[in-house]
């Protein structure tokens, strides 16, 4: 568990509440909150975290797009908000549900009116199986009457109670949840916009899990493991994903970026090696590429103290 503070100054008093998304910034209003707000990290594992963040009026903001990743924040604002609005570029918007889903690497402006808490599930698009475009448009078409979306609300508040009693569950829960967001998603594109994954998608998916510590993992070896020819692979390798390499690649990177903050006495090439990049160069330039920042900086960046 990590807690974070900080003082609070004439503009305003800034916590995080998500973990390692940088360009993110949370202001309390002071004049409604002179003290410091507290906002409580629970990992869920390879980059999801669980976040309680009290307040008594709080703005989430993010001013600039990362390019090419998405990764998916929900927010649910507990009982006792007066209310909160979500502007995604030149809408705005409210929700009677008491729950928004965002892209925190794309704009967007949240704002409870407050007292009360937010509760924010960060889930990285590595968790989620889906391309981020794909991601962005499931978030663009999501309205209010989307069967998922009272689910997935009860749904976080109660990671919220698993949190105060048993935090030690959370990571078990960690698969069960990122299937719950992409569901979400999923629903809130046109039934023939995205398609069902066929058997062969579904396990190929798998295989790379399991196999992402492995060099030498590729089209050809995935092709030979599941007996199909490579043009058979690539034929029914979903567009919306992108190209499988990069697939591959966004996988070991998400798993990496924790292994940087979790396996603090392993090295940098250490890490690379251990996510299947035999090059530490080339590891250091494909992360910079997806994150903006090197690994070691983000290694100092997210210590835990």
């Amino acid at each position: 568990m990590i807690t974070g503070q900080t003082q609070a100054g004439p503009e305003g008093s800034r916590c995080g509440p998500w973990r390692d998304v940088r360009g993110v910034e949370a202001v309390v209003a002071p004049e409604r909150h002179p003290d410091a707000p507290t906002a409580t990290h629970w990992p869920m594992g390879e980059g999801m975290w669980l976040t309680i963040a009290d307040h008594q009026g709080i703005t989430l903001s993010r001013k600039r797009s990362h390019r090419g990743r998405a990764e998916v924040a929900l927010v649910v604002a507990v009982p006792g908000d007066d209310g909160w609005t979500l502007r995604r570029g030149p809408g705005e918007e409210a929700s009677p549900r008491g729950l928004t889903v965002v892209d925190v690497l794309s704009p967007f402006d949240f704002r409870a009116h407050g007292p009360g808490s937010i509760v924010a599930l960060q889930v990285p698009q590595g968790w989620l199986g889906l391309a981020p475009e794909t991601v962005r448009r499931g978030l663009d078409r999501l309205r209010d009457a989307n069967p998922l979306l009272g689910f997935v609300r009860d749904h976080v508040l109660h990671l919220r109670r698993l949190a105060a009693d048993c935090p030690e569950l959370l990571p078990d829960l960690a698969a069960p949840t990122s299937a719950v967001v992409r569901s979400l998603l999923l629903t809130a594109l046109d039934a023939g916009d995205q398609p069902q994954p066929s058997e062969l998608v579904i396990s190929v998916k798998n295989h790379i899990d399991a196999h992402l510590t492995d060099p030498g993992l590729c089209a050809d070896t995935i092709a030979a493991a599941h007996h199909v020819s490579t043009r058979k692979l690539y034929s029914e390798w979903p567009s919306a994903e992108g190209r499988l390499n990069d697939y591959i690649i966004r996988r070991r990177l998400d798993r990496a970026r924790d292994a940087l903050v979790v396996r603090r006495h392993l090295t940098i090439p250490a890490v690379a090696r251990a996510h299947g990049f035999s090059d530490a160069t080339h590891f250091a330039k494909r992360f910079r590429a997806a994150y903006g920042i090197s690994p070691s900086q983000w290694r100092r960046d997210n210590a835990v103290s």
